[in-house]
């Protein structure tokens, strides 16, 4: 019955790997012409099926009601919705359908290598089910501690051409050339929003729901409450940027004392061990070979 089972899942893995060949070579030819906008490199193109053929799959997972699950898909759903992929959107289900594929590879490969042994394709399938979590869980605190960061600057700088006697598009337009980052990139995106008409509060607001960070919420309420009453945009500003700098100082403070109660169990569990052998593997040695402990 396993053999069926496993021949089932090697033919439809070969099935999807020759339904990806010929829906690249497909696409390559159709974006020489243009047909698919943006999209038009071979890796974005390859990566635009891939989604488009776990998406038919995905929505089986959707009738999945159990509250666990539901949980995890709301918190896999703000975190993918942070990164910036274009027209290409995965949805929360299509990353797990992902996950599940990458354990049934990490499960190949321990067949592969030791044989059908469950304990090795527990462990294996486990891990690689992990895996693309926890690349998305890196890149979405990475983004959200740049975006922290650059805060402070953005108010500051924005607050200095403010007071030049620059208005506030013309600032953003500036700030955009001169910084860069997620933060940054999040301006550009609010720009081009103005400019097909969308109001600057609610595009600002957008920027703010989708992160839902509270030092970016701060900066947020302050512009969009300054440009409504017109008043004491820069001194807000600065204000913001100070208060934001002091938070950041504290929190690389409070992470600087707590770096050495973090590092006693990686102490206590792979240095002290090796510290014990190294002083005590002579003794025990010697009083095998010879019955003494000199």
């Amino acid at each position: 019955m396993i053999y069926l089972i496993l021949t089932f899942i090697l033919l439809s893995l070969l099935f999807f790997i020759l339904y990806m060949l010929i829906s690249t070579v497909m696409s390559s030819f159709y974006a020489k012409r243009n047909f698919y906008g943006s999209i038009d490199t071979r890796r974005n193109i390859f990566f635009f099926y891939l989604v488009k053929f776990l998406n038919t799959f995905s929505h089986v997972l959707k009738f999945i009601r159990l509250k666990i699950f539901i949980d995890y898909i709301d918190k896999t759903d703000k975190m993918l919705n942070v990164f910036d992929l274009s027209d290409i959107k995965i949805n929360p289900y299509t990353f797990v359908f992902i996950q599940i594929l990458s354990m049934l590879v990490g499960c190949f490969i321990s067949i592969f290598i030791f044989g059908f042994d469950i304990l090795f394709m527990f462990c294996f399938g486990l891990l690689f089910l992990i895996l693309p979590y926890l690349k998305i869980y890196e890149q979405y605190n990475k983004t959200i501690n740049e975006i922290v960061k650059q805060i402070p600057d953005v108010s500051s700088l924005l607050a200095v051409m403010l007071s030049s006697g620059i208005d506030f598009n013309g600032s953003l337009n500036k700030i955009i050339t001169i910084l860069d980052g997620c933060l940054i990139k999040e301006l550009k995106n609010i720009i081009k929003k103005m400019s097909l008409g969308v109001n600057i509060k609610t595009a600002f607001e957008e920027m703010a729901e989708k992160y839902n960070i509270v030092q970016l919420d701060t900066f947020v309420k302050t512009i969009t409450m300054s440009l409504e009453t017109g008043t004491g945009f820069a001194d807000s500003l600065n204000k913001i940027s100070k208060q934001i700098s002091d938070d950041n100082v504290a929190i690389a403070e409070k992470k600087a004392h707590e770096a050495p109660v973090k590092m006693l169990l990686p102490m206590t569990i792979l240095i002290l061990p090796t510290i014990f052998i190294l002083l005590f593997a002579p003794f025990v040695i010697s009083f095998f070979k010879s019955g003494t402990l000199f």
